[in-house]
């Protein structure tokens, strides 16, 4: 199994957030960037797999303060050798896919192949709606409203035009939103017909490239998190994309697989049960049980019921055949009773792990960690032990 160390990141501690806008003082960032820096480069010596952090804008609050993946993965994949760093993830709806495909390309050149891209739609609706004037769309929670929809159209639209700007020299596209190049675009410029492609003797341009290329090939490799639907794990496995799971409920999560295995087996994609799929939890290990469970507690524990319950996210611990809404409410002890939390002593977690691994048997773990909410020491410690502990008795 391949560990992935999963950053928000939070910045500011426990109080210095409760106290209110903790996100604007750069002291605050600054001690983010060194504690992460520390824990990173330990992982990097390890032998974790990767790290990753997502997109999400203006968080003020400082409870997740990571507006551009792709510049911390730089910053921390240069200080480390072999870890690979990515995204969960890019939303694509709100970017420029070419700019985009050109970040991403720049930033695997520059680890030499220790990337992966992470892809996502966008739910944040403070920071979705405004950014995403550019292209008349908003946040979505899949509701299948006309806004869902062209969030849908745009998602695919982007990924389909990163995809032919990694794998092809030159290329053309037509969509609802883009046609790349525009027509009759006249560039007559001497220097493509004698050393590039794309443009006809009279001078006009009908396809463009992209470059540099990745350095992996095709291109690295593509997660999407985090999946509650299976419309997602379909046109994952129909793509070879990695879903991340977020479902705690052991029977969603049999079928989400084999619907992901057989769907992928009918577009010429033979996985194993579990292969290239993960699952997201909380995770905190220390050498006391109790003290995991509080420290985690201040992490988790806290940010899950402050931000992600209001906005929809205890779907997750719904039961296959439940019915009806499942409210907001919740506290720690909720998150540990659905089987979010892989928290406690190594011995504890490594049993909470062979349970996941006989029953789905997953490629990818990830973790999620709280710098900030729990203290930089408590982190290293749970650090620590994952990679004496647990690590050794799962990696492949």
């Amino acid at each position: 199994m391949k560990f992935i160390l999963f950053y928000l990141p939070s910045v500011g501690t426990l109080s210095q957030t409760r106290k209110g806008m903790a996100g604007i003082n750069s002291q605050n960032y600054q001690n983010m960037l060194w504690q992460v820096s520390e824990q990173i480069k330990f992982a990097d010596r390890a032998g974790f797999w990767g790290a990753a952090f997502t997109e999400h804008h203006f968080h003020i609050e400082g409870i997740e303060e990571s507006n551009n993946p792709i510049l911390l993965d730089l910053y921390f994949g240069m200080q480390t050798t072999r870890i690979r760093l990515g995204q969960m993830a890019n939303v694509l709806p709100f970017h420029n896919p070419l700019r985009l495909a050109e970040d991403i390309a720049m930033l695997d050149q520059m680890l030499q192949g220790r990337t992966f891209f992470g892809i996502a739609r966008g739910y944040q609706k403070r920071w979705a709606d405004v950014l995403g004037q550019t292209y008349g769309v908003g946040g979505t929670m899949s509701d299948k409203s006309a806004v869902d929809q062209k969030n849908r159209n745009l998602f695919m639209e982007h990924y389909e035009i990163i995809k032919k700007a990694w794998t092809t020299d030159v290329f053309s596209h037509k969509s609802e939103h883009w046609t790349i190049p525009p027509d009759n675009l006249n560039f007559g410029h001497e220097v493509v017909t004698k050393y590039g492609k794309g443009q006809t003797p009279e001078g006009i341009v009908t396809q463009i490239g992209t470059a540099p290329k990745t350095f992996q090939k095709p291109h690295p490799p593509v997660f999407q998190p985090f999946s509650f639907s299976e419309d997602t794990f379909r046109f994952c496995a129909r793509e070879a994309i990695a879903p991340f799971a977020l479902s705690t409920c052991d029977e969603t999560l049999h079928d989400l697989f084999t619907i992901y295995r057989e769907e992928a087996a009918a577009a010429g994609h033979n996985f194993a049960h579990g292969q290239n799929i993960g699952i997201f939890r909380d995770a905190l290990v220390l050498d006391d049980a109790a003290e995991a469970h509080k420290y985690a507690a201040q992490g988790n524990g806290f940010v899950w019921p402050a931000w992600f319950a209001p906005i929809g996210f205890n779907e997750a611990f719904r039961k296959k055949g439940q019915t009806g809404k499942i409210g907001p409410e919740c506290d720690y002890n909720y998150l540990n009773e659905n089987g979010f939390e892989f928290v406690g002593n190594p011995d504890q977690v490594n049993r909470q792990i062979e349970n996941m691994v006989k029953k789905h048997n997953p490629e990818y773990f990830l973790m999620w960690q709280y710098p900030g909410p729990i203290p930089h020491h408590i982190q290293m410690r749970n650090l620590e032990l994952w990679a004496t502990e647990i690590l050794p008795n799962w990696n492949d």
